[in-house]
């Protein structure tokens, strides 16, 4: 037994020593609950107890219950058995799951860029390898695994070994049972000449950062990640992995959006309409009502329909600003705003007009526009009430550029920026109805229901809700999309907010980083005195008419050339690529990364859009690709590089194309 205690003893000291050279952050978590264990400050929970029988098992002392309860070697050589490199089952993927027939396929191919449609450039390709490495054929390995609780670490080894993995991702809840591990198994070992990342009893934020830099760290491979669970309840843990996946730019917006963003934006710069100078703060300046008066920013969260009297009641004591999306429910009970914010450039906005006469509704309203929103929403507003604000591109130097994933935290950043003194929101509330689990309040076109899940850990942002800290309530039910938002809304507040920002969130609904909550029915209201909507109209017209300019310049036309002789100098690198050949399916892989690392500017030497375009393609359609040729059952491998090349760089081209086609159709106009 001595012996048996010194070898423990001498694997958590050579462990102790890695973690400190190789993971300094776990070393220091490890360091601190040693040190208060040496200083009774903290109570073991459990102990670690060798058996007769040669195996380790831990005790719950409260419980006297075992981790294990049973031989634990044979224990981890049960699941190392039950893991093979099938490409279905235990199998994580970090890219979302999408279908389509080969009829189907050829429309979405040959059909117009539009919004969100990540299968433009890459469903040829995905049934491509689908076709001839469908889901029930083998990976040769998977060199990404998840590890969901290690226990003693017992089959870490067997694991890796099977699965021949090179990228290792730990999740353990409980440091104290992760460190009595380190008696057990020598991780300098198990890891060796291995990437790992461990996330040890991390909040979400931390657990995000970490998990989304090992989904970077060799991004080829993310299509199916092996994931190893060691409880039997682990699939809350592995949907708030699948969350983190969401959280990705490349995910959650995609390459589509952005080459439609970077080609649609121009349109309106060169047809002289106003776009807003964001590069200037407002605050206090001559002219700015908004300073001056309270503002009430009114959204299509539930708060709003549960407000709507107390709303119309109030109504007049407030410069109104509403998303697009609200104003069909303002309509319904008198209300009009004086700014409209819409920032989607989705082209089925219809429904946001059923029922309202624009030319007479919107007549005299300031609408505060995305640069990429579709032509028959701004046709609904007169051209001399519009402003423009670029989203994400900067066509119009020098007057910067500003986006968000929702209207609400856009709204709230860009309201920041030019000067109110007095913000209070209503409607965002990045949050579900607690009783109803809806998305939206009324008339919203796009309603949604969410459901608490708790079997199902599914990619699908609205197929299960999630908590977080709520603005009156502890807790309350929301997206993985809206935490996106939740979090943008505080890194907003963080770095825009001034001593003269005073911004109160009147919504039941999420709670906002920097943002007072107020019952509404706790303040005098009769405080501010009404407002003549006319008069202020034309004071923000003449605010607004300030702070904008309405003219495409030579700068901005040298700046539009710039980027479209950028883009064909990539369109050059892709064309070189297209005529080589290969003798090994390594050679092709090594260097269609290095393709990709050029496509996608990766050292930001140029700051081309089109590169940027590309940079969110390859994270998408590389893991395709990469696991293709992973896969063990693929015949004569050599014989697919031809074709599978010539179908990607059409679409390489493809996107090339669109972008540069349509931004000297601008320059020309």
């Amino acid at each position: 037994m001595e012996n048996i205690e010194q070898q423990a003893l001498t694997t958590f000291q050579k462990n102790l020593a890695y973690f400190q050279t190789s993971h300094k952050a776990v070393y220091d978590k490890i360091a601190l609950l040693n040190t208060l264990i040496e200083e009774g400050k903290y109570a073991e929970q459990y102990a670690l107890e060798y058996k007769d029988e040669g195996y380790f098992d831990v005790c719950e002392l409260s419980s006297l219950q075992y981790l294990y309860n049973e031989n634990s070697l044979r224990s981890a050589q049960k699941i190392i058995d039950a893991y093979d490199l099938k490409k279905t089952g235990g199998v994580f993927k970090a890219q979302k799951y999408c279908r389509a027939s080969e009829e189907q396929a050829e429309l979405i191919d040959k059909s117009e860029l539009s919004f969100h449609n990540a299968l433009w450039a890459t469903i040829k390709i995905i049934n491509y390898t689908k076709k001839y490495a469908p889901d029930t054929t083998h990976m040769k390995q998977s060199a990404k695994v998840i590890f969901l609780g290690v226990g003693l670490g017992l089959y870490l080894q067997g694991i890796i070994k099977k699965l021949k993995s090179k990228i290792i991702f730990i999740k353990e809840k409980n440091l104290e049972l992760f460190r009595l591990s380190l008696f057990v198994t020598d991780y300098a070992h198990v890891l060796n000449d291995r990437i790992a990342f461990f996330s040890l009893t991390d909040d979400e934020v931390a657990e995000r950062e970490l998990f989304v830099a090992f989904l970077n760290t060799g991004n080829n491979h993310n299509l199916n990640i092996k994931h190893v669970p060691f409880m039997l309840h682990y699939q809350s843990e592995l949907q708030r992995l699948q969350g983190h996946v969401l959280s990705q730019d490349y995910i959650n917006y995609g390459y589509s959006a952005i080459l439609l963003r970077y080609v649609d934006s121009p349109k309106y710069l060169v047809q002289n309409y106003a776009f807003i100078n964001l590069m200037t703060r407002y605050h206090g300046r001559e002219g700015n009502i908004l300073s001056n008066k309270p503002v009430l920013m009114v959204f299509s969260g539930p708060s709003t329909l549960k407000n709507i009297e107390w709303l119309t009641a109030n109504r007049d004591r407030f410069i109104i600003v509403s998303a697009l999306s609200t104003c069909r429910l303002l309509h319904a009970h008198g209300i009009k705003p004086n700014i409209v914010v819409h920032i989607d450039p989705g082209e089925n906005s219809a429904l946001l007009f059923e029922g309202l006469d624009p030319q007479t509704y919107f007549h005299d309203v300031i609408a505060i526009l995305a640069s990429n929103v579709d032509e028959k929403t701004v046709s609904r507003f007169h051209k001399d009430r519009i402003y423009f604000i670029e989203q994400g591109t900067e066509y119009k130097k020098g007057f910067g550029y500003f986006s968000a994933p929702s209207v609400g935290e856009y709204t709230l950043g860009i309201m920041m920026i030019l000067g109110i003194s007095d913000m209070y929101m209503l409607g965002v509330d990045l949050a579900l109805d607690p009783d109803t689990m809806q998305t939206h309040g009324g008339y919203h076109p796009y309603q949604a229901k969410g459901a608490v899940e708790t079997h199902n850990a599914s990619l699908d942002p609205n197929a299960s809700a999630t908590y977080v800290k709520g603005n009156f309530v502890e807790r309350i039910p929301t997206l993985e999309a809206y935490k996106l938002s939740i979090e943008q809304a505080a890194l907003f507040t963080e770095r825009l907010k001034k001593e003269h920002h005073h911004i109160y969130n009147l919504s039941n609904g999420a709670y906002l980083e920097n943002c007072e909550p107020l019952h509404v029915e706790t303040y005098d209201w009769q405080k501010f005195e009404p407002l003549n909507y006319t008069a202020i109209q034309t004071q923000l017209g003449t605010f607004f008419s300030t702070i904008s300019e309405a003219h495409f310049n030579q700068e901005d036309r040298a700046q539009m050339l710039y980027q479209v002789n950028e883009a064909k100098k990539l369109e050059k690198v892709i064309k070189t690529f297209q005529k080589k050949k290969y003798a090994t399916v390594e050679a092709y892989l090594t260097t269609l990364a290095k393709l990709s690392w050029d496509l996608s500017d990766m050292e930001n030497k140029t700051g081309s859009n089109l590169a940027e375009v590309y940079y969110q393609y390859f994270q998408i359609i590389l893991s395709y690709i990469y696991d293709f040729f992973n896969t063990e059952e693929l015949e004569q491998p050599l014989k697919h590089i031809q074709p599978l090349n010539t179908l990607l760089i059409r679409q390489l081209l493809k996107i090339s194309t669109t972008y540069v086609s349509k931004l000297e159709s601008f320059l020309k106009a």
